[in-house]
């Protein structure tokens, strides 16, 4: 008899396809509210997206504030200052729109919302607090959320944590738990029609991260999501090319904002690995894009890992470019998943050095130092050492 318990961490309610904007004034009101409070970057704002949400606040007769100071890499003093801003406006529900900083942010404000005032998002961190980390508040205690994600990559409208960069220390640090999860999504890839291809590049890198993280995840007790998952690795093999360099590309922006929101629910269940360990100091150290710095570490962490899941490697080789050559060694078909993924990252032309971003051989031990303390790494199907991760470094350099 097995003894390993599945948990599966679903989803709110989420809406998928194009005019599921057209859906947030009804949602609102069925979560109760009286008013609402968008979070959302200057981006966002600035390309017009805004226009495209708010007639149907106006519609469903819902007066709203806007907050557009979220920051990429959202800080500490960005999430603690938007919470000052929210309990100051009256609102009774979160809209997080944007990428993931955007969700991110309005994910740690609804969470700093619920429990006590002028306390910082950090009391809410075990890695920077221990055993003494404050417990996220319960859905009651907390308002309710809506997300509305404007790119495909981080998958964050359906998952239950949030990432914070604390710029003193100059690390990344998560917080959240199934509480956090948005009550809706709605996920309208008609938001993402105007995402330039270099942006659409590395979200989308992003998205497949997640999901070939979390199918080869050593936390995969979830046996359902593998068909879910592969489903979201070919649809992001398929489409994501044609995404960067045909942006209007109807049925290419769905199939990969699908693949994202796939991801997310993958990770939520069964956890990263160590790609992202590297990734996210490359954010609070050098200062390199989260999905970039996913996408230039992916084929490394592949490469590395593979003898611990051949069998899986081999799979996604599969989904990724419709390879299946059972001529060839399991081995052959899982290094073929590597050679893909490289592939695709000069098909849709994003830098494959680390040294081509701005990163600087002096940063290389200081980046390895703090990515042995994410605890993504321990859900790696092959154990990493700091020196591990200072060689992985060094060969992406």
């Amino acid at each position: 008899m097995l003894s390993q318990i599945s948990t599966y961490v679903w989803p709110g309610q989420t809406h998928f396809g194009f005019g599921a904007s057209a859906l947030l004034g009804q949602e609102a009101k069925a979560l109760g509210a009286t008013r609402v409070f968008i979070i959302a970057d200057p981006g966002v704002v600035a390309v017009g997206l805004l226009n495209q949400i708010t007639p149907a606040l106006d519609a469903a007769g819902l007066a709203y504030t806007v907050h557009d100071q979220v920051v990429p890499n959202p800080s500490v003093e960005s999430v603690d200052a938007a919470a000052t801003v929210f309990r100051a406006s009256g609102a009774d529900l979160i809209v997080g729109i944007g990428g993931g900083s955007g969700m991110d942010t309005a994910k740690a404000v609804r969470e700093l919302a619920g429990g006590p005032a002028n306390v910082s998002i950090t009391e809410y961190s075990y890695l920077l607090q221990g055993d003494k980390v404050r417990h996220v508040p319960t859905r009651q205690q907390m308002p309710p959320m809506i997300a509305m994600p404007t790119t495909a990559g981080t998958g964050a409208e359906v998952t239950p944590w949030a990432v914070i960069t604390d710029t003193t220390a100059h690390r990344k640090f998560g917080i959240g738990g199934p509480a956090l999860l948005p009550d809706v999504a709605l996920c309208d890839p008609a938001l993402t029609l105007t995402l330039p291809p270099f942006l659409t590049a590395a979200t989308g890198m992003d998205a497949l991260t997640h999901l070939i993280e979390a199918y080869v995840s050593t936390n995969n007790y979830q046996p359902a999501l593998d068909p879910m998952i592969l489903y979201g690795i070919e649809l992001l093999g398929r489409s994501l090319r044609v995404a960067v360099v045909q942006g209007s590309n109807a049925q290419a922006r769905a199939d990969v904002m699908h693949g994202a929101m796939l991801g997310g629910i993958a990770i939520s269940s069964n956890w990263l690995g160590a790609c992202h360990a590297l990734a996210h100091p490359l954010s609070s150290i050098a200062n390199v894009a989260h999905g970039l710095a996913n996408a230039i570490m992916l084929p490394h962490q592949m490469a590395y890992t593979l003898p611990g899941a051949l069998e899986r490697y081999a799979k996604i080789a599969n989904s990724l470019d419709g390879t299946s050559d059972h001529a060839r060694s399991t081995r052959q078909q899982a290094a073929r998943a590597v050679d893909a993924v490289r592939e695709l990252l000069v098909d849709v032309g994003l830098p494959t050095r680390l040294s081509d971003v701005g990163v600087q051989e002096a940063m290389i031990h200081p980046l390895a130092a703090q990515a042995i303390l994410d605890l993504n790494h321990t859900t790696n199907p092959r154990s990493v050492s700091q020196a591990t991760l200072e060689q992985l470094y060094r060969q992406a350099y």
